[in-house]
């Protein structure tokens, strides 16, 4: 997809690039591959696409007469295993961004709301910049309220329910999602600061507002998920509260247990000594007076532990 603003937007194919300005487009990994050398850009800055390694991540370079990044767009639905890698140039009257992967097209669809969230007279490299990246982020924080949301729910199941299952499994997941989306945004904050910087003159500067836009949006975004990460700590340790006072509870009534029984063994260590002239041994009530003994000491200790409220 290749689009010229112009007093309107039009679509425009590859072989009418030299003849056009003012150029946004988007292409797959193949397509720039096979056309780069009809979008102007010279063999260094195509080396700059073909030497991104397996640690892909959001970055910027600044050169002379463009900039080059790439986006490694991280969606805050833990459930969403979706990756979605793009790169960018930016240079003079021309934005190019090449999807590398994008599984559920999602990033193809922003493309498409950026071209149309401004209209084609009021065009300009920083207004359809921000509207793509501001589109990465724009539901990011209905994301990290229902995180907020699912935290609170495995908090309320940890004080209500007796056991939580596969708690410690679904407390990495939220930890590892919340990390990946602080270092994400940490990330855009970087891009937007280099753009904020126009090193190169890409930009006119009344327009470097939109970018500061952006970047307070990713610092709330990132200070929010910050709260998350520490609501994780405190739900980690209210699991740890639980599972110790559960261990107090059995120790207690173990401890009860205990002491019903002690009276009982010291009676039957008393009697069992059999020395020659214990009286009782030789009683006709003797064995009756033990049952009642015993059954008295056990009465005795569940008043006493009732009236300490032990049980």
């Amino acid at each position: 997809m290749i689009f010229e603003f112009s007093d309107r937007l039009n679509e425009i194919e590859i072989n009418e690039l030299a003849e056009c300005n003012n150029i946004v487009a988007y292409v797959s990994a193949t397509e720039f591959e096979k056309y780069h050398n009809n979008f102007g850009f010279c063999d260094s800055a195509y080396e700059k696409y073909t030497n991104e390694n397996n640690n892909f991540r959001s970055k910027i370079e600044v050169c002379n007469d463009y900039s080059f990044g790439t986006i490694k767009i991280i969606e805050p639905d833990v459930n969403n295993k979706n990756e979605t890698f793009l790169a960018f140039y930016i240079r003079k009257n021309m934005i190019l961004i090449i999807e590398i992967q994008d599984q559920d097209h999602s990033s193809r669809k922003r493309f498409l709301e950026a071209i149309h969230r401004f209209s084609a007279k009021d065009y300009s490299a920083e207004k359809f910049i921000f509207a793509f990246i501001d589109s990465l982020i724009k539901s990011d924080n209905t994301g990290l309220e229902n995180i907020e949301f699912e935290i609170n729910r495995m908090e309320d199941k940890i004080l209500n329910e007796y056991e939580f299952k596969n708690f410690n499994e679904e407390l990495l997941k939220y930890k590892r999602k919340l990390l990946g989306l602080r270092n994400y945004y940490e990330q855009l904050i970087d891009i937007g600061e280099v753009f904020i910087e126009n090193e190169n003159g890409l930009f006119e500067n009344k327009n470097l507002i939109y970018f500061k836009n952006f970047i307070k949006k990713s610092e709330r975004l990132c200070s929010n998920v910050n709260l998350l990460r520490d609501s994780i700590v405190q739900l980690r340790e209210t699991y740890q509260s639980h599972l110790d006072l559960r261990l107090n509870n059995t120790m207690k009534l173990f401890t009860v247990i205990t002491a019903f029984f002690s009276p009982l063994t010291l009676i039957a260590g008393w009697y069992g000594m059999n020395f020659k002239y214990m009286p009782e041994l030789g009683w006709k009530y003797g064995y009756i007076f033990v049952i009642a003994l015993s059954i008295c000491s056990v009465f005795a200790c569940m008043f006493i532990f009732k009236r300490k409220k032990l049980m």
